[in-house]
């Protein structure tokens, strides 16, 4: 039966939980690099719609206001031709028509303000929303600096450790390589259990004495419920080690 020993183990195991590590720190920096670029994206986004509102929201008011001059230039040919007119039935006619035109024009003149007040808040927001879009790019390009900083560092560690591990797995018994390897891709450092008491340390199964015994001879062990690579603790190698 081939033998490893569980100092080694226990080294796979802390390196291959390097590795993990070390992936998922260089991957983190893209997303977090995308998402800074997303948030600066997003505000960008809502500066243009808000500038497009207002934009329409101008227009609106300034054909608004345009009608109005042209009912007030209206209004004053009413009150002219209510000078002017020269029976009762033609001035009740003008008088009603020209309380009604006052009507439309203070109607008129209230949505024209309105709008004014809803234009002096769209600036406002449109300020404030370019204040946040420039936080973001700022946010942003330190993001994208500190990770590309990172990247070359992390890149050289990891190329490192993956040599650390491409060492100690070369003494790795033929029958046993490929079981590990399996094991490695679907589990990760947690391929390899450590043994809690006289329990597997991943699923927490208790272990018969027979694999007890074969893990103090230092005997690869797989864990008959979850299948991981079993070890001894450190204190446990030692403790065998002085009863013998």
């Amino acid at each position: 039966m081939s033998t490893i020993t569980a100092d080694k183990l226990r080294r796979l195991r802390r390196i291959i939980q390097q590795t993990a590590d070390l992936n998922d720190r260089i991957s983190r920096g893209p997303r977090q690099v995308a998402a800074g670029q997303h948030a600066v994206a997003q505000t960008e986004e809502q500066v243009l719609s808000l500038k497009n509102a207002w934009k329409t929201m101008r227009m609106q008011s300034d054909d608004q206001q345009v009608q109005l001059k042209q009912r007030e230039a209206k209004l004053v040919d009413l009150e002219r031709k209510l000078n002017e007119c020269k029976t009762n039935t033609e001035f009740k006619l003008l008088k009603d028509q020209i309380a009604a035109e006052r009507q439309a024009n203070a109607v008129l003149e209230d949505e024209i303000l309105d709008k004014m007040e809803r234009l002096d808040q769209l600036v406002l927001d449109i300020q404030k929303t370019e204040q946040l879009r420039d936080r973001a790019q700022q946010e942003h390009e330190k993001t994208t600096q500190r990770v590309e900083q990172e990247s070359e560092g992390l890149q050289s560690e990891l190329a490192r450790v993956t040599n650390e591990l491409q060492e100690v797995e070369q003494g790795f018994p033929a029958d046993f390589r490929a079981e590990y390897q399996r094991l490695v891709r679907t589990h990760g450092p947690d391929a390899l259990a450590p043994v809690d008491g006289e329990t597997c340390g991943t699923c927490h199964t208790t272990l018969s004495s027979q694999t007890m015994n074969q893990l103090y001879l230092s005997r690869i062990v797989f864990c008959k419920s979850c299948g991981c690579v079993l070890f001894l603790a450190e204190d446990r190698v030692r403790r065998s080690s002085d009863t013998e």
